[in-house]
């Protein structure tokens, strides 16, 4: 069964083996413990931080029909 998820953490979203690698980042730019989320599981991605990531990744998530949808500061739909 695919789930949604959520970032609410600004970070880096790379793609890495076929899983989502989602890196957090603080405000001094530090990375903390990545997180692995397997591609199978995830119906869509909901961004409520600033994130990082390049048009390969989003190519990729097309390809396996994941929907990514952001939000800005002030949690209006962008």
């Amino acid at each position: 069964m695919k789930k949604s998820y959520y970032l609410f953490n600004p970070g880096r979203l790379s793609r890495k083996d076929n899983t989502l690698k989602f890196t957090p980042v603080d405000e001094a730019g530090m990375e903390g413990q990545p997180r692995f989320i397997p591609v199978e599981g995830v119906d869509d991605l909901y961004v409520l931080g600033s994130l990082d990531a390049n048009s390969p990744l989003y190519n990729f998530l097309g390809k396996n029909g994941i929907c990514v949808h952001f939000f800005d500061y002030y949690e209006n739909y962008t």
